[in-house]
C-alpha cells in the first residue's frame, strides 16, 4: 500500500471535522510546494548563456570593476 493510499485509509476512520482538516492540511501543502521557489526555471542556454566566451579570462574583482562601473555610468547619466 503506498502514502496515498493509506493517508486514505486512515481518513475514513476520522470524524468528518477531522478529515476537513487533512484536506485542508493537502492544500496548504500543495501550495507550500507551488512556492518552493521564487525563480522561474531556466534552461541550459540562459544558465551558459556566455560559456562560449573565447576572450581573456575576468577575475572577480575585474567583474566586480565592470558591475560598479556600469551602475555608475547608469546613475550618472543626466
Amino acid at each position: 500500500m503506498n502514502t496515498a493510499e493509506i493517508i486514505y485509509e486512515k481518513s475514513k476512520a476520522l470524524p468528518e471535522s477531522f478529515a476537513l482538516e487533512v484536506l485542508d492540511f493537502i492544500g496548504y501543502l500543495e501550495q507550500k510546494t507551488l512556492k518552493a521557489s521564487p525563480f522561474q526555471k531556466t534552461d541550459i542556454d540562459q544558465g551558459f548563456g556566455c560559456a562560449d566566451y573565447t576572450g581573456e579570462p575576468k577575475s572577480l574583482k575585474d567583474m566586480d570593476q565592470a558591475i560598479a562601473d556600469d551602475i555608475r555610468q547608469q546613475w550618472h547619466k543626466a
